[in-house]
């Protein structure tokens, strides 16, 4: 509810408002007096209140008419009073006898007291310029010593400076001769105040070296010194001519000061400041050429330097000198210079790159740890604010050499692995190898480590891709070369150079390896935290993980390749499988003993895990290639006689895989062509059952196969292979849709 000051402050609209919300139903009127009785007090507390701070604000109004009033009557008092004594003084020069005489004589007198004092000070200059030429040799001994005769120097001078510019500018109008008799005669004196200013800049070079040896005090005389000289200057500057009215009743006469030559001590300090920041980095900055790297580590003197200053020389300085801030930006802009002269160093290698990139990095870290100035307060940028640019040219030149690298070792090895003049070497466990593995990531690591001395995550991301970018056009060019060399040899085998598998066995080794490798690289990253971003370092992990499945499938292109030479040898036995010398020679049987010599050479040298691999794709192939030869040309189930054939062949199959895998597993791999065979060689009530049992399991059996191999029976005619046909044909077309889900056999591998 709105309290009835408020209320009054209101508008008519508003107060309907305000009284339409009280009053929205018939029973408020009930309380319509409560409500007005309410209201009324609390106008009553308003009034009340406005009415005493209408009387405070009377009071205040009044008391401060009487002050006005009070202070016209002082100023009219005043200026009666001066008139007064205006009169007096008037009244009193002519109640003086002889005035003017008397005020001549006090100004000759004034004038004698002044030139004995001149002449004194003239017989005593070059007995005082030999006193502070001592207390200036003493204190000159040790540069960073304590000068106790420093204040004491500066005060004699400049007494005697300004007697030699009163002496000066007395004699203006004097005779030249007598000018230069004058000048002549400071000329020492000159000589001393120039010494002592060069004492005192020599004092301001070495400001660091006199915190370093507990001789603040020498700095606050020095600016002292430097103020007292400010303030005369600042005297010097203003009007040349002042009027002063003298006792002796000089009046309204000007007179002139005498002039003084304005040194700005305070700018010349932080020019000679500058020039011993600019010594300390010129001898860097010409060094630039020959060290660049051990220049910018010469630097390390900037913090502890600034930390000095903060500590010891701003609490010792003027507020208004802002002596840290212009510290801090003298040496950054002279850092600033050296670093902009290593990053425009021609032909800059990467290890130089990266490790200006991670020194500029931990420079603003220091400035900002140990100093507590942040980068936004440091101009210009280092580097200009090029550090992507930087890393950018880095990276291309990681790249550029990469490349040039890996053409160079792909060309060598190319040449190796095309001519075969002598065999791969083997390493301790026997195994073929090529020593592209341990110089890729020789190479690889090399980059790592130098990515590493960065100390950025973002560099280390962008050089472990880069390398990734290398390594895809390593592992694409083996697939390439494999593929190349098995084509020549399947087309040409009488022109092709001996030794294709041991070469092949040599790359999927090396495949395998550099898989190895890249695990190693990943854990190398993780354990020695080289990545601290965590988004950063899964990108990397990632990376790296698809870079090792792309090596394993390499590494199976190359097992394949070489399943491709075995079967090349093997495909004429095969292709005599179920024709009618099958029946009473024993092709199967060489095709085995083909695959075991072959086998003994691959678990001899080719990696055991590829070696288990390579069997399990070999059975595989086995498999598929017992099933397509039921399609072969001419090929014929003599029933019963194939019955036995068929469990010849799979036992020596069998016997032949046992050597190098576990039975259970061998059975479970067998399955499908046990089956086969049953349903190949079932009788015409069995046939359909058989076929069930197998087209339950295997969901993809072709019903081109199940025709053939009807087809190839010598015991059926057209009539009995469509009686058999008929229920295995609506048995396809009842389709079920979990059928699509199912992971495929080795069905969907054959003919269709």
């Amino acid at each position: 509810m709105v309290d009835a000051k408020s209320f009054i402050s209101l508008s008519p609209d508003a107060k309907v408002a305000i009284i339409s919300a009280m009053l929205k139903h018939p029973d408020d009127l009930s309380n319509l007096s409560s409500i007005r009785q309410k209201l009324i007090r609390e106008k009553a507390i308003v009034d009340q209140q406005l009415k005493i701070g209408v009387q405070n604000q009377m009071e205040e109004t009044k008391e401060a008419l009487d002050i006005l009033g009070t202070t016209k009557e002082q100023v009219l008092g005043i200026r009666t009073n001066m008139k007064n004594i205006d009169s007096l003084c008037k009244d009193a020069q002519g109640l003086i006898t002889d005035y003017p005489r008397i005020r001549k004589i006090s100004q000759t007198h004034q004038n004698f007291v002044a030139t004995q004092d001149l002449v004194n000070n003239f017989q005593e200059l070059h007995q005082e310029l030999d006193r502070i030429k001592v207390m200036l040799r003493e204190d000159k001994k040790n540069i960073v010593g304590p000068a106790p005769n420093l204040l004491m120097v500066h005060y004699q001078l400049y007494k005697l400076e300004q007697l030699r510019n009163t002496t000066l500018h007395m004699a203006k109008d004097e005779a030249l001769d007598v000018k230069v008799t004058l000048k002549q005669y400071f000329g020492r004196l000159d000589q001393v105040i120039e010494e002592f200013e060069e004492y005192l800049w020599e004092l301001t070079r070495n400001m660091i070296g006199l915190i370093k040896n507990k001789q603040g005090s020498v700095i606050v005389r020095v600016i002292k010194i430097i103020e007292s000289e400010e303030s005369a200057d600042a005297k010097a500057i203003a009007p040349k001519t002042e009027r002063r009215s003298s006792r002796q009743g000089l009046g309204g006469k000007k007179v002139d000061k005498p002039p003084r030559e304005i040194k700005s001590l305070r700018s010349k300090f932080f020019d000679v400041l500058h020039d011993e920041v600019s010594q300390k980095f010129n001898v860097l900055l010409e060094s630039v050429d020959k060290e660049p790297r051990e220049c910018l580590e010469a630097t390390e003197f900037v913090f502890p330097d600034l930390a000095l200053v903060y500590d010891e020389l701003v609490p010792r300085s003027p507020s208004n000198y802002k002596i840290f801030p212009f510290f801090v930006l003298e040496y950054h802009r002279h850092v600033y210079e050296l670093v902009n002269k290593v990053a425009s160093l021609p032909d800059l290698d990467g290890g130089l790159i990266l490790f200006l990139l991670r020194w500029v990095r931990e420079y603003y870290a220091s400035m900002s740890h140990q100093l507590g100035v942040t980068e936004e307060l440091l101009e210009p940028q280092l580097l200009d604010g090029n550090e992507q640019g930087l890393l950018d040219e880095y990276l291309k030149l990681v790249r550029t050499n990469l490349f040039k690298w890996i053409n160079n070792m792909m060309s060598t090895t190319t040449t190796e692995f095309v001519e075969r003049q002598v065999a791969p070497a083997k390493d301790a466990e026997n195994f073929y190898h090529m020593q592209t593995a341990n110089l890729l990531f020789e190479m690889v690591n090399q980059q790592v480590t130098l990515a590493d001395d960065s100390q950025q995550s973002m560099v280390m991301e962008q050089v472990v891709k880069e390398c990734i970018g290398v390594i895809k056009d390593y592992q694409n060019r083996w697939k390439a070369l494999i593929s190349s060399e098995v084509k020549k040899q399947l087309e040409a085998p009488d022109t092709a150079p001996l030794g294709l598998t041991e070469y092949i066995m040599a790359a999927t080794n090396d495949q395998i390896k550099c898989a190895e490798f890249a695990d190693t690289v990943l854990g190398r990253i993780e354990s020695e935290n080289m990545i601290k971003n965590h988004k950063t370092f899964e990108s990397v992990r990632d990376s790296l993980n698809e870079c090792m499945d792309d090596f394993f499938d390499v590494a199976t292109h190359g097992a394949n390749s070489l399943l491709d030479l075995v079967f090349n040898d093997i495909k004429g036995p095969f292709s005599k499988l179920h024709l009618s010398q099958w029946y009473d020679d024993d092709p199967m049987g060489q095709i085995v003993e083909t695959l075991k010599d072959y086998n003994d050479d691959f678990r001899a040298h080719l990696n055991e895990y590829m070696f288990k691999k390579l069997v399990d794709w070999m059975l595989e192939r086995v498999m598929i290639a017992q099933i397509d030869a039921l399609r072969n040309s001419g090929a014929k189930l003599k029933y019963p006689a194939c019955i036995d054939r068929l469990e010849q062949d799979r036992a020596s199959v069998f016997r032949f895989f046992e050597m190098y895998k576990p039975i259970n597993d061998l059975q479970e791999d067998f399955d499908a062509i046990e089956q086969l065979h049953k349903f190949a060689c079932s009788s015409k009530k069995t046939a359909y059952l058989n076929f069930y049992s197998m087209k339950r399991v295997y969901h993809d059996l072709p019903i081109s196969l199940v025709e053939v191999i009807l087809a190839k029976r010598d015991d059926l005619d057209r009539s009995s292979i469509k009686e058999i046909m008929e229920p295995i044909k609506e048995k396809f077309k009842d389709k079920d849709p979990i059928d699509a889900a199912r992971t495929p056999t080795i069905f969907s591998k054959v003919k269709q």
